[in-house]
């Protein structure tokens, strides 16, 4: 180790950061307790460090690398500086056991700074990516929250359809509320008073025009039929209507929001998430979230790491010299192993290859923990082909491969 290195430790803030410096023997050379969270007080902070201490080799620790942390990791990177990411559930334990009572933002950056230099080896490094891998985290990221609050408008909206009139849901007419026969049907003919007074003919027309000949006269039946005695005072039917009418409105914006970002996610150039597409089991946000939250694949020198950064990789509990059972790893990405999970489903329904892996590690167990097991096998199998196609769909430089 370079005896003339220091460890800088960053406690992020969405205003402020706290920054602290620490030699190689766990000594404060250098700290500033509030630090704005802008590039030009970050450089200017930077500067100041350089000049501080003049010489020395800098290596910096940050809780998240992202988020409050972006304009940090592109400043750093820009910057050549060196930064490892640690992990704040290891780091909140490392804090605990330091023993020490008080917690502040400066404390924080220490206690960074000294897990940093503790277990630098084991920490993966931060890298912003080029700009076309930063894009599609972004639009990856967004794509991920419209497609939660569709959810959850989809989810109230179901509520208040059981609340305003259950025959909405028990018709069975509609067993997708995202759909535009579905959206149009509340909009125009949400008044039950209205729906009774509407003709077969009209509806079925309407319903028709919606789905392009999907539903036939018997759904328009079906739906007047389970409102024959329904009635509502004109008064709660209107409160209801205007509620529902909102929030149909907020369902089609995040449709035509969701349309967009796929579009946008559609046009990336990276190889790595084109490569990844035409792979079996992988779709347009699957393959997004994988490649932006991979990041950098020369970063994993071994499949093992990249398997254990992906979560996949059993842990055995050990105490002394007893050893229990086999669980997954915390310090992982959560966001990443969700995603490889899913895949790992998808293709467990449909692809002949992955069944065939599926039912051999159940070996005729029919319990959920032997299936969850079985699941978590095929996705540590899949994450080895996801490596090696990852590799190739992003080959090293020529110098650095030599």
């Amino acid at each position: 180790m370079e005896s003339n290195l220091v460890w800088v430790g960053i406690d992020v803030g969405r205003y402020f950061h706290a920054w602290c410096g620490l030699d190689g023997t766990g000594q404060v050379v250098w700290r500033r307790n509030r630090v704005s969270n802008t590039t030009k007080a970050m450089t200017q902070a930077l500067g100041q460090l350089r000049k501080a201490l003049p010489g020395a080799a800098l290596r910096f620790a940050a809780e998240e690398a992202g988020g409050n942390a972006a304009a940090l990791a592109r400043l750093l990177a820009a910057e050549g500086e060196t930064a490892f990411l640690a992990q704040p559930l290891r780091v909140h334990r490392f804090h605990l056991a330091l023993g020490a009572p008080h917690k502040s933002d400066p404390y924080d950056a220490q206690v960074i700074a000294e897990f940093a230099r503790q277990y630098a080896p084991r920490l993966p490094r931060i890298r912003p990516g080029t700009p076309e891998l930063r894009a599609l985290r972004v639009l990856s990221r967004r794509l991920e929250s419209v497609n939660r609050d569709l959810r959850r408008s989809l989810n109230r909206l179901r509520s208040t359809l059981a609340e305003y009139a259950p025959e909405w849901l028990i018709c069975g007419v509609f067993s997708d509320w995202s759909t535009a026969a579905a959206l149009g049907t509340l909009e125009r003919f949400g008044r039950i008073s209205k729906l009774r007074r509407t003709t077969l003919g009209r509806l079925a027309l309407a319903l028709s025009g919606w789905t392009r000949g999907r539903f036939k006269r018997d759904h328009a039946q079906r739906l007047l039929e389970a409102f024959d005695q329904v009635s509502l005072p004109p008064l709660l039917e209107e409160a209801y209507f205007q509620s529902i009418r909102s929030q149909v409105t907020q369902i089609r914006h995040f449709l035509a929001a969701r349309k967009e970002l796929e579009g946008l996610l559609a046009q990336s150039q990276v190889p790595a998430f084109q490569a990844l597409q035409a792979e079996f089991g992988y779709g347009l946000e699957t393959a997004a979230v994988i490649v932006s939250e991979v990041g950098q694949i020369a970063d994993f020198d071994r499949e093992a790491r990249f398997a254990a950064y992906c979560g996949v990789t059993p842990i055995t509990r050990r105490s002394g010299c007893s050893a229990g059972s086999a669980r997954l790893g915390r310090f992982t990405n959560k966001r990443l192993l969700r995603a490889i999970f899913q895949a790992t489903v998808a293709t467990v329904r449909r692809d002949p290859a992955s069944q065939a892996y599926y039912q051999a590690k159940l070996n005729g167990r029919t319990d959920p923990r032997a299936r969850t097991t079985a699941l978590l096998a095929l996705c540590r199998h899949r994450v080895r082909r996801l490596y090696k196609l990852l590799k190739a769909a992003d080959p090293p430089p020529l110098e650095a491969a030599a």
